[in-house]
């Protein structure tokens, strides 16, 4: 490229560079893929890059290129390290995805991205009624869990929540049942929304921070945890949980319990890291009880193992990821049935009836 001049007309003066010549490519390359599928397919993915003069193209089955005038986006790449570039990756029915891409000072353009980054499925929903194989009676009360391959032992684990994550947790996070001691209860002095970080409560007595509050619906369908983490006697009496729940419950519909939690037994790592809004634990063993803590330190929470059904048998699991095949155990007394779902994440609800014999 020639050497730029300058020119003077009137007033003004003008950089002019005799014979330029600019060339518009690829400056990163790469591909996604399906964390659980592999193959990667979805018609409006993008990649943003926030800058206008990086734009990118995409096609449906997951290759990209980021594209622009390098001399002009990056006039001294030859010497200089420039900061990292944002690459955000959206696509519907997976979550969105951030890659930081180095821009070392002389790396040749294009850039590829290695190794290709897989995308996460977002989580569905399974649901579905537990009935008597004989009578087709609606079966209430019937647990419904997630358990191993009954015919091969997989080498890791799924374990199913009755609520989803309230945090993000790494892999290796530490995971294990827990014994709760009773600490007294109260009512709730107003309705709780969805969202909700703060319970109005008739009393606070029994109540101490790091404690449980227990939240569940009418015959424990829907159960759910909160750390307590302050407490404001008054009125009302309020507890400022940790987390924000995940369901609405009403104040005359809703039993609420307080309990000092005790973990027990073995403990299982994750071997895979979990998302707030998951509902399904991927980890080296699979842990049999009822109430489970995640993590058990600042950032720990406690969920119920599996769901519960309902007086007419239905049941509902909202969550389900990170695994392409899920076995569902339903059970009451000597009933029991376990059958195997590969899930369907095209499909925000999957459907799954048990009969029980």
């Amino acid at each position: 490229m020639a050497t730029p001049h300058q020119v003077q007309v009137g007033s003004l003066q003008y950089t002019v560079v005799d014979d330029c010549t600019t060339t518009y490519w690829a400056i990163i390359t790469g591909a996604v893929g399906d964390e659980i599928l592999g193959e990667f397919y979805a018609p409006d993915f993008t990649v943003e890059t926030g800058r206008p003069d990086l734009p990118s193209k995409t096609t449906a089955k997951g290759l990209f290129a980021v594209t622009g005038y390098p001399d002009q986006s990056f006039p001294n790449h030859g010497s200089i390290t420039y900061p990292p570039l944002t690459l955000q990756f959206k696509a519907p029915g997976f979550r969105e995805f951030t890659l930081l891409v180095p821009m070392p000072a002389g790396a040749p353009f294009p850039i590829a991205i290695t190794p290709s980054p897989q995308l996460r499925r977002l989580p569905v929903r399974i649901q579905g009624r537990v009935v008597n194989d004989l009578t087709r009676a609606p079966i209430p009360n019937a647990v419904v869990l997630s358990v191993d391959d009954p015919l091969t032992p997989p080498l890791v684990h799924t374990m199913a929540l009755r609520t989803p994550l309230y945090f993000d947790h790494l892999n290796t996070t530490a995971v294990q049942l827990v014994n709760l001691a009773a600490a007294g209860g109260a009512n709730l002095s107003a309705d709780v929304a969805a969202g909700d970080q703060v319970l109005n409560l008739s009393t606070l007595a029994g109540l101490s921070i790091g404690a449980l509050v227990r939240l569940s619906s009418a015959a424990g369908v829907s159960v759910e945890y909160g750390v307590v983490v302050s407490l404001s006697p008054g009125v009302p009496n309020q507890a400022f949980l940790s987390n924000r729940l995940n369901r609405s419950y009403a104040m005359a519909a809703t039993t609420v319990q307080f309990f000092n939690p005790t973990p027990v037994g073995g403990i299982a790592n994750l071997v895979a890291d979990a998302n707030a809004g998951d509902a399904v634990l991927v980890a080296n063993q699979l842990l049999s009880g009822t109430t489970l803590v995640v993590d058990t330190g600042s950032m720990a929470e406690y969920h119920e193992s599996g769901a519960l059904t309902d007086g007419d048998g239905y049941y509902g699991l909202d969550g389900m990821g990170r695994v392409q095949k899920v076995f569902l155990q339903a059970s009451q007394g000597a009933l029991q049935q376990t059958v195997g779902l590969f899930i369907e994440y095209d499909n925000a609800i999957n459907v799954v009836d048990l009969r029980l014999s």
